[in-house]
């Protein structure tokens, strides 16, 4: 194989291995460009690789599925294992993932449905024995039963060639043996797994199902923060079952008085052979919830008749003793659970549930990252390394606003209050509601009614004393739990809750948790049962609620306007509803064509709903920035097009309008869309934003600058417009002033990554280099992502250590796969990397074609057009990238990246002297001296006396 494909082949070898398994088939496609035969050798060597012994971290059913099976036969078991490739019914098995205590495992491909299962098959020897095998049988049964998130679904009971398999739900994450193993976990994380965990066993004992065998081993966790309890094979039925299920005799197998489970993890009941029910589980989730709190068990004892006879007799330490951090409160409820006799513990699991609080909403799958804006802005490399996220982009990709009046969301931080009284001034993030059994259809309408609900809150606030955070921005910055909330917008208080559909009824929890504690505020909380058939009836009285938790004064005028849905067809709003509901989650394709039918749904069944056709618009745009299909844009145009012509006077509309005209170039009609917004809705600070950037790209910097003071002055405590005006000044090269902007976001919300990130590349603007490290790598702790990545990558390529930027600009990529500039960095990176020059052209490639796909959309993007000529100079297509690069200069001829970029491109065609021109204007608009003086495209021009003049000093 020549060297040149086999380096393209090991390039997108190890930056697939880098994704989740789901993730890389549309890298592939899209990285190898109808290249068939490179995916097809690509996808070979990932093949090979795992069936050689690489997996995915704790994917099994059971702590010992990790094991790997080196050859065709698994240690310690005389059962030949299957074929990898053969086809079991309609699975193909992918790979050994090892064997349990009750079956071997396979990862396998469900050829019908396209998903990954986990196929878990009985040992050959086992088959002779009656009771192991109507214990496996009993495993299926137990849990096919059970339909929840956070129970390991099973699929289908079948068999092959004589051996008995169960199909079940492919598990990733680590198990929660694996994570205290390094100590006691935050308390918020124990707190929200605790929730779920408890959640789990509500839903089995509700059918009459006790696991008897929980313990960290058999809960698993997912990178996503999603619980799920595995291993129903110890399960009892406790009360009648239906007439063809297995019998109590067949399900409770041993003889009277036998002891089954695992001994550190066992009631005392169960230890002396007594009858067990649903409390014997919640003494389990005890000791769970003591050892996620101190990172040890609460008997440590090693000897089995010492553990027994310490669980029956003695008391533990009180968690606090091991962990002084452990709330009064968790604590009192963790040694509740554990009580000795039974009737003193929690009598059920929705007990326990409603004294942790409300459902947390760790159960919602979490959003991709933020995308970075595509930077018009300046910073450090000739093609603008240093990535910077915020501005219009976000509005446009992150959020594309249609929905409701978009919530004004003053930040305050302080610490809550501790009492049951509310703060005077009320900062609220409003979780999406978890969804307890049900299907996608009920999830998606309680994520959307969260959404609803924050709107109106918003609406309903006076004054100043309640702000509101959107459900779109927690989803933006993967907020999942109140802990979250408060670190992230400083907000002190947390409204979630949980929805459960029974028949034609959804049962609605809700109420008020103080963050600082996890706990639910008492007196703070409300049920509601009303018929699925009617979401305008469950919208309004959960606002109302809510309204009178929050102690707001609703008016007359302000009640009718949030019971105004925009339509007054039931199955329309129900639909809406759920469409954005599968929005929040738009990083897989299935959620936007769900949203996509759901909005087409909506707008069948009411043809004149114009806040439908808006959200359609959004589905739309979602669809073209994942597939760049240009047709997708131009349905979300037509949509938005049509919501104006249905009411043009809805303030979503013009900002649906205005998002369309900024996004494909048209800034004056964008503006002017903006503004009727802010004529409608004054505190609207997308509007702001949308305004600032159009004015921006018509060259307004003082516009531009006023308007987002003005957006502060309307928010002076809500972090974003800080970040917006901070990308501002990047962008005109005030390079102090961006820091202090980032700082002051910081300051208001002191884990935001995406500021953390920011002030990163300030920092490096600013010649802070340790500093600016210090602040990518913080970014990078609290939340990994492409922009901070660039940014570390940024630092050490102008370090000299171009390997090592090459290592942190493919994380970038990795995380970002479609922005052009981290793949123009990479192609730097590796271009100045003496071991892999080879790899720079189709890294240059790949930046160009992003690069490309984004001017088809808007032509007019100087910046892209300035990247574009940058790497075709870079590629030695020197003819195309002078004809790009006049073209961007007569769109902005004083942008301060683009000077450079010019600046490099005219001495890459051995034009020195306008090259010198150029930089020398880069360096008069704010491009740093030092980044300069040590670029290597510099390198041959040190002694240069003109180049030695520019690099002398900051002239402006």
């Amino acid at each position: 194989m020549e060297t040149e494909r086999w380096t393209e082949i090991e390039q997108l070898y190890h930056a697939a291995l880098e994704l989740d398994e789901s993730e890389r088939p549309a890298f592939l496609a899209k990285a190898c460009a109808g290249d068939e035969s490179l995916r097809r050798e690509v996808e070979s060597l990932l093949e090979s690789d795992a069936q050689a012994g690489s997996f995915i971290e704790s994917p099994a059913i059971e702590v010992a599925a990790r094991s790997m099976a080196a050859d065709d036969r698994l240690p310690g078991s005389s059962t030949s294992a299957l074929e990898i490739g053969s086809t079991v019914s309609h699975y193909r098995l992918l790979t050994n993932l090892g064997r349990g205590g009750m079956g071997i495992v396979y990862r396998a491909r469900d050829t019908q449905l396209g998903r990954d299962t986990a196929l878990k098959f009985l040992p050959e020897e086992f088959l002779q024995d009656a009771q192991k095998l109507e214990r496996f049988r009993r495993e299926a049964w137990a849990a096919s039963a059970l339909n929840h998130p956070n129970i390991c679904t099973i699929y289908e009971i079948g068999e092959h060639g004589g051996r008995v398999f169960i199909a079940m739900e492919m598990v990733e994450g680590k198990t929660l043996a694996e994570k205290v193993k390094k100590g006691p976990l935050p308390i918020e994380e124990a707190l929200a797994t605790s929730r779920q965990v408890a959640d789990a066993l509500e839903e089995a004992h509700e059918h009459n199902i006790v696991h008897r065998d929980l313990k960290p081993a058999n809960v698993m966790v997912t990178a996503k923060g999603r619980v799920k309890i595995l291993d129903f094979g110890l399960a009892k039925l406790v009360r009648e079952v239906e007439p063809d299920a297995p019998t109590e005799e067949s399900l409770f197998l041993t003889q009277a008085g036998a002891v089954m489970g695992t001994v550190p993890y066992m009631a005392p009941e169960q230890l002396r052979g007594e009858p067990v029910d649903a409390r014997t589980d919640l003494y389990a989730l005890g000791e769970l919830m003591y050892e996620m709190a101190t990172g040890r068990r609460p008997f440590p004892e090693s000897q089995t008749n010492r553990l027994i006879s310490a669980i029956l007799t003695q008391t533990p330490r009180r968690p606090s003793e091991l962990n002084p951090k452990i709330p009064e409160e968790f604590e009192a409820i963790t040694l509740k659970a554990m009580e000795k006799e039974p009737a003193k513990r929690y009598q059920s699991a929705r007990e326990l549930m409603a004294d942790l609080g409300l459902q947390d909403s760790a159960l919602r799958l979490p959003l991709s990252a933020s995308r970075t804006i595509k930077p018009a802005m300046a910073p450090p490399m000739r093609k603008g390394k240093m990535a910077v996220i915020g501005g219009f982009a976000l509005a446009l990709l992150a959020l594309l606003l249609f929905v409701f009046v978009p919530a004004i969301r003053q930040l305050f931080v302080g610490t809550p209050s501790t009492s049951n009284a509310l703060p005077k001034q009320m900062e609220l993030a409003v979780l999406p509601f978890s969804v307890i059994g049900g299907n996608p259809g009920d999830d998606a309408f309680s994520r959307g009614l969260a959404e609803m609900l924050a709107a109106k809150l918003a609406q309903l606030s006076s004054g100043l004393s309640l702000q509101v955070v959107p459900v779109r921005d927690l989803a933006a910055k993967n907020v999942q739990t109140a802990k979250d909330a408060q670190r992230v917008f400083g907000v002190n208080l947390v409204l979630n809750g949980s929805i459960q559909r029974e028949s034609d009824l959804y049962r609605i929890s809700y109420g008020l948790i103080n963050p600082s504690s996890g706990f639910q505020i008492s007196g703070k909380a409300d049920t509601i049962t009303r018929p699925a058939s009617d979401p305008f009836g469950i919208e309004d009285q959960v606002v109302e609620s809510a309204a009178t938790m929050l102690g707001l004064n609703v008016k007359t005028a302000e009640r009718e306007k949030v019971e105004s849905h925009g339509t007054q067809v039931a199955a329309a709003f129900r639909d809406y509803l759920k469409g954005i509901g599968y929005l929040q989650n738009y990083e897989t394709t299935e959620n936007i064509d769900n949203a996509i039918d759901s909005f087409r749904s909506a707008v069948k069944v009411d043809s004149a709903y114009t806040l439908a056709y808006a959200a359609l618009a959004q589905a739309y745009w979602r669809k073209f920035d994942t597939t760049q299909d240009t047709a997708w844009m131009s349905k979300a145009q037509e949509s938005c097009s049509h919501a104006a012509t249905l009411n043009a006077n809805l303030a979503d509309t013009h900002l649906c309008q205005g998002i369309m005209q900024g996004s494909t170039g048209h800034y004056a009609e964008a503006i002017e869309e903006f503004q009727k917004v802010l004529d409608i809705e004054p505190s609207n600070t997308f509007a702001y934003e949308g305004l600032a950037n159009a004015q921006y790209n018509l060259k307004r910097l003082s516009d531009a600058k006023t308007t987002y003071l003005q957006a502060i002055s309307v928010r002076p405590n809500y972090w974003a417009p800080y970040n917006w005006l901070g990308i501002l000044y990047l962008r005109t090269g005030e390079n102090a002033k961006a820091a202090e902007m980032f700082r002051k976001v910081i300051q208001l919300a002191p884990e935001n990554q995406q500021a953390i990130s920011n002030l990163c590349g300030a920092d490096f603007m600013v010649g802070k280099w340790i500093e600016a490290k210090e602040m990518c790598k913080k970014s990078i702790a609290i939340r990994a992502s492409g922009s901070a990545y660039s940014n570390l990558g940024t630092i050490t390529f102008y370090e000299g250590h171009f390997e090592e930027s090459a290592g942190y600009f493919k994380k970038a990529v990795t995380i970002n796969p479609k922005e052009s500039r981290m793949w123009g960095n990479l192609a730097d990176a590796y271009r100045w990397s003496p071991n892999e020059r080879a790899k720079a052209v189709r890294a240059y490639r790949q930046a160009t074609a992003l690069a490309q796909e984004g001017l088809r959309v808007n032509p007019n993007d100087y910046s892209l057009l300035g990247d574009v000529a940058l790497y075709e100079a870079k590629s030695s297509k020197i003819k195309q990238a002078m004809r790009d690069l006049e073209k961007a200069l007569s769109l902005a001829p004083k942008n301060v990246q683009l000077m450079y970029n010019a600046a490099i491109v005219y001495l890459l065609a051995g034009q020195q002297v306008k090259a010198l021109d150029y930089l020398r204007r880069a360096r008069d608009l704010g491009y740093p001296v030092e980044s300069i003086r040590i670029d290597p495209e510099w390198a041959a021009l040190q002694s240069d006396p003109a180049f030695q003049e520019i690099i002398a000093g900051d002239k402006r």
